[in-house]
């Protein structure tokens, strides 16, 4: 038997959620395309006859410091450090470049962009074994692009493997779980089988309401944006209401006046469109009916401060 834990990293947006999910076989981390969805670690668990696979998914990790960046900016990367610290083995998740800059590659060469540096000075510092995955290779129409880029990945450190593989198709996923669950040290289940996270119900909840204004509003709305839970209460079934169901009311948080007349909408129609879709996603994970109340309310300056992240619960875990 194997078991222990393994630290998915890499930029913003290059798909470190969707392959959580699709491992899990579960959507336990919420998905939206914009960078910097995810801003805490998610542990999920995924067992095997002889492997207990631990992921802990974190945020892409971006410049923590200089303009327009926030104590949430860097809150975000000290969770990226601090999971590749605590983890037996590191999966580095990169891009696949596509469309016209595939073909250039292919003809010219390929080397990772600067973005890269200090990811890849994360990985070395931290002494772990490590496997790249290059994700989205379902895009890559030109697959002679393929061998350049893990060629060059493959001269920038000594990493464990090079694997190709698509997070959103599960193309190369298995082969890949396979490669992991070799990184881990032999030892006993770490986690009851049953167990698929140690965040509660009501933490995954917040975060699929903040899932739907990532989803469905622009410019640096999302980027402003927390979710708090005011009240989370199962109800059992009884009497005539014959199935369970669970009552939630949170607040959205936003920094600036402007920023709630958007989340609010005209009428209030965007923040209904935003209880409704994060009902259906709640109601999915939770296996039953779920009733939903969404208030909205100004937070001035809360990604700011120390004290304004920890009012939101970016505080330490």
């Amino acid at each position: 038997m194997r078991a222990g834990f393994i630290a998915i990293v890499g930029l913003p947006n290059v798909g470190k959620s969707t392959l959580l999910n699709h491992i899990l076989g579960q959507k336990l981390a919420i998905v939206a395309p914009r960078p910097q969805t995810t801003r805490n670690r998610i542990l999920g668990v995924r067992n095997y006859p002889d492997a207990q696979l631990v992921l802990i998914d974190t945020p892409g990790l971006h410049r923590p410091s200089g303009t327009h960046r926030t104590e949430l900016n860097r809150f975000m990367v000290d969770e990226v450090m601090q999971a590749v610290a605590a983890v037996d083995a590191v999966l580095l998740l990169v891009e696949a470049p596509t469309g016209p800059e595939a073909k250039v590659i292919a003809e010219r060469g390929y080397s990772p962009g600067t973005a890269y540096g200090h990811l890849l000075q994360a990985v070395a510092d931290a002494k772990k074994p490590t496997i790249v995955a290059v994700n989205k290779i379902d895009l890559l129409h030109n697959k002679r692009a393929l061998l350049p880029i893990l060629d060059a990945w493959n001269k920038k450190h000594d990493f464990t493997a090079l694997m190709p593989i698509s997070a959103a198709t599960g193309e190369g996923v298995e082969l890949l779980e396979a490669e992991l669950c070799k990184l881990l040290p032999e030892q006993e289940r770490l986690f009851p089988e049953e167990m698929l996270t140690d965040r509660a119900e009501r933490w995954l909840a917040a975060e699929m309401v903040r899932e739907q204004v990532f989803i469905l509003t622009r410019q640096e709305i999302p980027y402003a944006v927390a979710i708090t839970l005011d009240s989370y209460s199962e109800r059992p079934a009884e009497g005539k209401k014959k199935v369970a169901d669970v009552m939630i009311e949170a607040t959205i948080h936003v920094e600036k006046e402007q920023q709630k007349k958007i989340v609010v909408g005209e009428g209030g129609r965007m923040v209904r469109e935003i209880g409704a879709r994060a009902r259906l996603e709640i109601s999915h994970l939770l296996d039953c009916p779920v009733h939903l109340k969404l208030f909205v309310r100004v937070d001035a300056g809360w990604t700011q401060t120390p004290s304004g992240l920890r009012k939101m619960g970016y505080g330490d875990e």
